[in-house]
């Protein structure tokens, strides 16, 4: 690693590391030793990422780079209109949507000035997690969720894939049989065509003679977590959790209007909504896009940003002499 680079294969090389990490669970050392980086060096890369100066050039006075006011109201603005956020999935939306190019430092450094951070209390985890998938369709995770409707309780069942957090499919029920659940799981293989890991917990559900049938009639892998530990069905748990935010916004009153906007829920989750465990980008771009072509894209719209700002700057300095 003694050679220049340029400042998108820094951040591939960034990327790589942080992929690596959520895939296998290696440590950090481990991961740099393997690609021969020098830790000093990742964390001077790391820091020049987040002050969005990745590139080998003669340093910019500090003033010209300074964040426009008209960048900061922005934050500001799209911030209280997304109350839930944290500042990192805030910062890629905005770049996503042009609302404003700004690193997720910038905006952490601004919405701590005004006070607005917000922070998702952290769930603990227990044991070790399993490897981590390599690609799509490659480990699915399914349970159920009891969901309030009206005045009577349905179930939520959903098809989760390990790799992408793509939600698959999902059906929501009037009794949650075995019978019940294995169509539900069916459905997703049929559609998909797929013949993933199947992880469950040891609900009645997925021990009943329908269930097991359905493993052997498509020569699935069925994993059961350990009984009493559903942080190995994690993923499953946090969509589940995300679920009940979103729809505690939504007045259910009744089966087909809860599956209309349970629908409408899912399509923002998969399309939409930036997930912190992706880079920050929807699990459709993991299950079918490109997220290296998405991710060049945001870094093309910082650089952007940075000329656009230092451009401005001057000329309020120059008319300001």
């Amino acid at each position: 690693m003694s050679r220049r680079f340029t400042a998108e294969e820094k951040a591939e090389v960034l990327a790589q590391v942080e992929r690596t990490r959520r895939r296998t669970g290696w440590t950090l050392r481990r991961i740099l030793r393997r690609l021969g980086l020098p830790r000093a060096r990742y964390h001077e890369w790391r820091r020049r990422a987040e002050e969005e100066r990745l590139a080998d050039r003669p340093s910019v006075p500090s003033v010209l780079s300074r964040i426009l006011p008209e960048e900061k109201e922005a934050v500001v603005e799209y911030a209280l209109a997304h109350p839930r956020d944290g500042y990192r999935r805030l910062a890629w939306q905005m770049v996503d949507e042009d609302v404003a190019y700004v690193s997720p430092s910038s905006v952490y450094r601004i919405l701590a000035d005004r006070h607005l951070l917000y922070r998702w209390k952290r769930s603990r985890r227990a044991g070790e997690a399993p490897p981590a998938p390599t690609r799509a369709n490659e480990r699915w995770h399914t349970d159920l969720m009891y969901l309030r409707v009206g005045d009577t309780w349905y179930f939520l069942v959903s098809v989760l894939d390990a790799y992408s957090r793509y939600v698959v499919h999902w059906e929501l029920l009037v009794s949650m049989t075995a019978a019940d659940v294995r169509l539900v799981i069916q459905a997703a293989l049929e559609r998909t065509g797929a013949k993933p890991e199947l992880v469950t917990d040891n609900g009645s559900q997925f021990t009943a003679k329908e269930f097991k049938q359905l493993v052997r009639l498509f020569e699935l892998e069925h994993i059961r977590i350990r009984t009493y530990h559903p942080e190995s069905n994690g993923r499953l748990e946090r969509f589940h959790r995300s679920t009940r935010e979103a729809l505690s916004e939504e007045e259910l009153k009744n089966l087909v209007q809860a599956r209309e906007v349970i629908g409408r829920w899912v399509e923002h989750y998969n399309r939409e909504r930036l997930h912190a465990g992706l880079d920050y980008l929807p699990p459709a771009e993991f299950y079918r896009g490109d997220p290296a072509e998405r991710l060049r894209e945001r870094r093309a719209k910082l650089e952007v940003g940075r000329k656009q700002r230092e451009r401005i700057n001057r000329q309020r300095l120059q008319a300001a002499a």
